[in-house]
């Protein structure tokens, strides 16, 4: 390699890996996606995939109650969508303040979908649900299909979708929903449609 290749190869190595590293942390993640525009100023279209910045594939599952629900059907709400087991020790841990954040949000154009990966589906759901008075629609996902289209690889995972039907974060492992962080972004899309 000439010296040139050199100094530009120990210039963008770090650039790299730096971009890397920020892709790849394990923190919640946001986009700015709705503010990029097309040709002559018109908004661009976003894409559909499961990625922070796109459009979630169109999905509805059956609730706890035995009704359909479709995750298009609430576009203009802020939707919280939670992947979750009744196994999984860190939902447990998670769910009590998720139905505290239900509760505070539910008339503000704010919803929760828990998806719940359990094979058994209903039977074991609805008990724990009931145990820990969860009001927010429970979705059951026994063969898995959603949690593998959305790559949910483990769990708790949260996605967090704006009012135009866009994903702006991922959330993964349990979260703290009565933490001013875990809020913030909730808060901020809802009150920027009250302004």
């Amino acid at each position: 390699m000439t010296r040139p290749s050199q100094r530009l190869a120990a210039t963008l190595l770090p650039m790299a890996c730096l971009l890397i590293a920020a892709g790849c942390s394990g923190e919640a993640t946001s986009s700015t996606a709705t503010d990029k525009q097309g040709k002559h100023g018109a908004a661009a279209p976003v894409a559909i995939g499961t990625n922070v910045g796109l459009i979630p594939p169109a999905v509805s599952l059956q609730t706890l109650k035995g009704d359909t629900l479709a995750l298009s059907s609430l576009k203009g709400k802020v939707v919280l969508v939670n992947f979750w087991a009744t196994w999984c020790g860190p939902c447990l841990m998670e769910m009590p303040s998720m139905q505290r954040l239900y509760q505070t949000f539910r008339n503000d154009d704010f919803e929760i979908l828990a998806i719940s990966g359990d094979f058994e589906g209903a039977s074991v759901v609805k008990p724990y649900v009931d145990r820990l008075r969860l009001s927010f629609p429970i979705l059951l996902d026994p063969q898995l299909e959603v949690n593998d289209l959305f790559k949910v690889t483990g769990i708790p995972t949260s996605i967090l979708i704006d009012r135009d039907g866009i994903i702006t974060h991922k959330f993964f492992g349990a979260m703290d929903w009565d933490s001013p962080a875990s809020q913030r972004p909730i808060t901020q899309m809802l009150r920027a449609h009250a302004s």
